[in-house]
């Protein structure tokens, strides 16, 4: 039954915080937006310490960027899909489970790609017209300011075999928290 809780959890997994509502938002309002949700937190530290062990960690992580700004673009030009929150969770989770498996070659590369819904979602909440984009910008840096702090965590994290695994099962425990609180 444990090893299916996070899988019955996405069932009735609430709004992810961060998504507070439509607007006029700003380029601070981007700037915060991905520090006020532990979904994305924990998602975008997640790529980080992934690019920890990957042999052109920039390149990893350069893909992460451009597969969320791509998701913002269109988010912005499409709006919300059915499903979205609940991938968003699915997307931490799976996140979680590479790292505290280790998982290596191409499994890894997934993790990126689920990056894009978060910036879907970041594209849906951005406000219309020129904002759109001082609001993605915003998010971008604070996002890749993230993603470096993780990297940075991530060398410490696959140095030490029982830390990996700490953080790993770390990361599932807190987005179980996470959507349990909700």
């Amino acid at each position: 039954m444990k090893k299916y809780l996070p899988a019955l959890l996405l069932l009735i997994a609430a709004p992810a915080f961060a998504h507070t509502g439509y607007g006029l938002l700003t380029f601070n309002d981007g700037l915060l937006h991905p520090l006020t949700g532990l979904d994305h937190l924990l998602m975008l530290s997640a790529v980080g310490i992934l690019s920890a062990n990957r042999d052109q960690p920039f390149r990893f992580t350069g893909l992460a960027m451009i597969a969320m700004f791509v998701g913002a673009l269109i988010g912005h030009q499409y709006g919300d899909f059915t499903g979205m929150e609940p991938l968003i969770n699915f997307s931490v989770f799976a996140a979680s489970g590479v790292i505290l498996c280790a998982a290596q070659g191409r499994t890894v590369w997934l993790v990126p790609v689920l990056l894009s819904v978060h910036g879907w979602a970041h594209g849906v909440e951005g406000s219309t017209g020129d904002a759109f984009y001082t609001f993605t910008i915003g998010f971008l840096i604070s996002s890749a300011a993230v993603l470096l702090a993780g990297h940075f965590l991530g060398k410490l994290v696959f140095r030490n075999n029982t830390l990996r695994k700490i953080v790993g099962a770390g990361w599932i425990a807190a987005m179980t928290l996470n959507l349990l609180s909700a």
